[in-house]
């Protein structure tokens, strides 16, 4: 009770604390200095807060040093009883007082000198007492132990960047004597700037994982639109013909519906799986963030340690999500009966290129890969046979004994089209060659050895590249060929330019790494065949 009275008597009647340079006003009560200054701070007459007798001319007021030194010495003598009766008992999980008995009060400051943690009760000698104010003391933490040298007793205040450990002056001196030391508190500080800009980038790593399922999810959304679109001109096309052909049509429906129902499921499993991945990285943001807030230098190390290591996921560069167009689907069910639906074949044929051909893109042929019976126009638009053998560079790129060249630029993703004139060749292969192809020694053409082509022979035969050649029944003789590639579908298809119709399709192509747009002009002795192969420009109605 007469504690209570004491703080009562020895409080402020505006902050309700005891007394911080006390003053009296005039008219005899007492405030903290700061506490009236504040009041008399705004407009108007300076007024006591407790009589309210006002003061035309604002007084001086002067500490009373007297009075400072007998509220302090109350505030000494009963910081013990006030801590106390603020301290309570630790709960799981947090550190207790180490000299408290029977109950366990919660610590707030360990002593890495005394390797002790202390409630306030008990810290207080370490305030008070010289000797003990110069010990180091830290937020309270377990496993004291951790923070003294094992080999010399020494508080670890010290890091050694060549080893990735905290050391102590001794270790400085000896074992780590020539390595780059630096304080713990610099290493923390580097630490939390490696945190933060790790946390940047596991932020941009979920933009950019956000903006790859806004991606698919228009994909998705195409990818259902073009298949009802070419389901609805499936209805169309199978209507005209005979009721024979049900099966087929029914067949053909069928496989395109499963077709899209996969690839709803596919692009719904990478949606989860990217969502999955914004869900740890958001997790790992969240330990990142909290790295700046912890003090214990050896508690944030372990704790960067786990926050720093990101956790795994997929390069979604790589990932097809394009949406699928089901383009050739029609087309190669109306092949199965084409007495009865040439025309439709032709008229599908010819949508499908005016398709391809809006992925047009400007093609030039790399001199640097041709072999030395080749010469390449100085645009890169031309490739023809030499009239003799050239002296060229040699280079790992260069084809040595085939006719061969191929593009400047390699394609890893996507869907790319381009047309070559054969008007005047008799002779010509043309297509796609995988950048593992090898370019010394002879080479057949073959998808087994990395190119997919078809070529013409003599003027007469038209046939896809292999081993065991297959011959083309083509109804005209093309003048333009076009060349369409779609990476993540392993598709490479060729088209009468002209006659709007389909040469032939490569699917399923095994493509790894880049593929290249392929040219060989084939040699011959007769003088026709000196006429190049030429890439021409794409015209194509929007």
């Amino acid at each position: 009770m007469a504690h209570r009275l004491d703080n009562q008597r020895l409080s402020c009647s505006v902050c309700l604390e005891l007394y911080t340079d006390p003053v009296s006003t005039p008219c005899g009560h007492n405030f903290c200095k700061l506490c009236i200054e504040r009041c008399w701070n705004g407009p108007g007459t300076s007024v006591c807060p407790v009589c309210k007798e006002p003061f035309h001319k604002r007084p001086e007021l002067q500490v009373n040093d007297s009075f400072r030194e007998f509220v302090d010495h109350h505030k000494n003598t009963n910081a013990g009883t006030v801590r106390a009766g603020k301290a309570r008992e630790a709960k799981a999980g947090e550190v207790a007082c180490d000299v408290c008995t029977g109950v366990k009060v919660k610590a707030t400051k360990s002593c890495l000198v005394c390797m002790a943690s202390y409630c306030e009760t008990h810290l207080e000698p370490h305030r008070a007492a010289a000797a003990l104010s110069r010990h180091k003391l830290i937020q309270p933490v377990r496993n004291l132990e951790d923070r003294i040298c094992a080999n010399h007793e020494k508080i670890l205040e010290l890091f050694c960047k060549q080893e990735d450990k905290f050391i102590c002056r001794i270790c400085a001196q000896t074992d780590h004597s020539g390595h780059t030391i630096v304080t713990a508190e610099a290493a923390s500080q580097q630490k939390m700037t490696q945190s933060k800009r790790k946390g940047r980038e596991v932020e941009l790593m979920i933009q950019d994982r956000k903006k790859r399922v806004e991606e698919i999810n228009c994909s998705k959304k195409q990818t259902e639109l073009n298949s009802k679109k070419e389901m609805a001109a499936s209805v169309q096309v199978f209507t005209s013909v005979m009721k024979s052909m049900q099966d087929t049509h029914t067949q053909l429906i069928e496989k395109m519906e499963a077709r899209n129902d996969a690839e709803q499921k596919r692009f719904e499993e990478l949606v989860k799986e990217l969502r999955r991945e914004i869900d740890e990285l958001e997790k790992k943001d969240v330990e990142l963030q909290r790295l700046p807030h912890i003090e214990d230098h050896i508690t944030l190390s372990m704790a960067f340690k786990n926050a720093y290591r990101l956790p795994s996921t997929k390069d979604w560069t790589i990932i097809p999500v394009n949406e699928v167009d089901f383009l050739g689907y029609i087309r190669t069910s109306l092949t199965e009966a084409r007495e009865f639906i040439d025309l439709e074949i032709r008229e599908q044929s010819a949508n499908e290129l005016k398709k391809v051909q809006t992925f047009a893109e400007d093609v030039t042929i790399d001199p640097g890969t041709a072999g030395p019976w080749l010469a390449v126009s100085e645009d890169g638009k031309e490739v023809r046979q030499s009239a003799k053998k050239q002296k060229v560079p040699a280079s790992l790129a260069r084809f040595t004994e085939n006719p061969f060249a191929v593009g400047t630029r390699g394609l890893t993703t996507g869907r790319h089209y381009w047309e070559v004139g054969v008007k005047e060749k008799s002779n010509w292969v043309l297509g796609v060659a995988s950048n593992a192809l090898r370019r010394s020694g002879h080479i057949t053409p073959s998808p087994e050895n990395g190119l997919w082509t078809v070529g013409h022979r003599d003027g007469r035969q038209y046939f896809v590249c292999g081993e065991n050649p297959l011959l083309l029944m083509l109804s005209s003789r093309p003048q333009r060929v076009g060349v369409f590639v779609d990476y993540e579908e392993g598709r490479v298809a060729f088209f009468d330019a002209e006659a709007k119709t389909l040469i032939f399709t490569f699917t399923q192509c095994n493509f790894k790494g880049k593929v290249y747009p392929m040219f060989d002009p084939c040699l011959a002795i007769a003088k026709k065949e000196a006429a190049p192969l030429k890439l021409m420009t794409v015209y194509f109605a929007r």
